[in-house]
């Protein structure tokens, strides 16, 4: 009697009369047939071998919804065995069985009032910026706003707290990481894990599961999406299958991307909307200066995307390209014209009245604001703002008493 084992998407038939073995993975449903990869190995006495291995009899894709594809498999592996005896069509067909019945009824449901609450640590945060742990985010900008740069950064970070964090890379090389690693964290680097692939996601997904399971990998950073996908980004199927792979994976992620061309393209990362619909979290990287040697950048992060919690405060960066050494220095977007641009009025205004209470018409000035609109912002935002009584007959906005932090 044939005995089945499962584990995630990887099948394993046995025979123990003689040892023989079906291995099944990489499983994939095209046009309703069942596509994978069948591996069969036997412990029979003389067979012939069809490999390295003296016991692998048969490796290879096979179309486990097809019964010529079993029939030429099965005369495959009785040329190769030898062995005339065993009824080879027959145990593929119960192989086939296992495997599809397991397949088509898949995981069972579940009731939600008995699933476990999301752990209190759902969220990472590193410098002002979060993301979730286990779920997807997009960081998204033009070039030159070193969003691999700070992927590294990030990574490092994870790295100290305890995650093992890895980094699938379609653009750099491991030299270049490890330069920068060492230039972010010293001669004691912590450990990132780094993977370089070639290949769209969708056809490295099943080397980076293992890659995952094998080295314990807790988070996950890939650069960046618009190489990683088959075809056009814009098409909203290479989004949607381009996350139903990293999904595949079980574990949070951060993924580069690059903006949109026209007018909006701070909103949502380049290519089809799906990009920005699948991620449970998307932050825009916008730069704003660059010192005229090159070596000092000030970049801004912007959320525009949060399902999981409400959106999050913009984080500003100094990046600093010394000789041997990187640095990321917090620095408030509010404090940058050009970055403090991208804020919300009310948090401008609310910057801008921690120095003291002001007139409308500087405040307008100094916010390149219109006055009526400021003036409809205060009257909005009734908890935050107060009308303060000049001497001179002229009233200034304030903010209320505490409300300065």
């Amino acid at each position: 009697m044939a005995l089945h084992h499962q584990v995630g998407d990887r099948h394993t038939v046995t025979f123990p009369e003689d040892s023989t073995e079906f291995t099944i993975d990489r499983l994939r449903w095209d046009r309703d047939e069942l596509h994978g990869q069948l591996s069969v190995a036997t412990g029979l006495i003389g067979i012939r071998s069809a490999g390295e291995i003296d016991w692998l009899l048969s490796f290879g894709s096979f179309n486990f919804s097809s019964t010529r594809a079993a029939r030429d498999r099965a005369r495959e592996l009785a040329e190769r065995s030898r062995a005339s005896k065993i009824d080879w069509l027959g145990r593929l067909d119960e192989v086939r069985h296992y495997v599809l019945r397991a397949e088509r009824r898949g995981a069972p449901s579940i009731d939600l009032r008995t699933a476990a609450r999301p752990p209190a640590d759902d969220e990472l945060n590193v410098d002002g910026f979060r993301f979730p742990k286990r779920h997807a985010t997009i960081l998204f900008g033009d070039g030159g706003t070193a969003k691999s740069y700070h992927e590294l950064y990030l990574a490092g970070v994870l790295a100290t707290r305890g995650l093992r964090p890895a980094i699938f890379d379609w653009e750099l090389d491991e030299h270049e990481h490890r330069d920068r690693l060492e230039r972010l964290f010293g001669s004691d680097m912590p450990e990132v894990r780094y993977v370089r692939c070639d290949r769209p996601l969708v056809h490295e997904i099943d080397r980076l599961k293992r890659i995952v399971q094998d080295d314990g990998v807790s988070f996950a950073f890939f650069d960046s999406i618009g190489f990683a996908v088959p075809g056009r980004p814009e098409d909203a199927e290479h989004a949607m299958g381009y996350f139903r792979a990293v999904r595949q994976l079980g574990i949070g992620s951060l993924h580069i991307a690059h903006v949109r061309q026209g007018e909006g393209n701070d909103q949502r990362p380049f290519g089809s909307s799906f990009w920005h619909n699948a991620a449970r979290s998307t932050w825009y990287a916008k730069l704003a200066d660059t010192s005229p040697d090159g070596t000092v950048k000030t970049v801004g992060l912007f959320n525009r995307k949060a399902n999981l919690s409400g959106l999050r405060p913009a984080v500003g960066y100094q990046v600093s390209f010394d000789a041997d050494r990187t640095t990321f220095t917090r620095v408030d977007v509010a404090d940058n014209r050009e970055l403090a641009a991208e804020l919300p009025l009310w948090l401008r205004m609310k910057h801008a009245l921690t120095r003291g209470p002001q007139t409308l018409a500087r405040l307008a000035e100094d916010l390149g604001a219109n006055v009526d609109t400021l003036d409809r912002t205060v009257r909005r935002k009734s908890a935050l703002f107060v009308r303060v009584p000049g001497s001179d007959g002229i009233s200034r906005i304030g903010l209320l008493e505490g409300r300065a932090a």
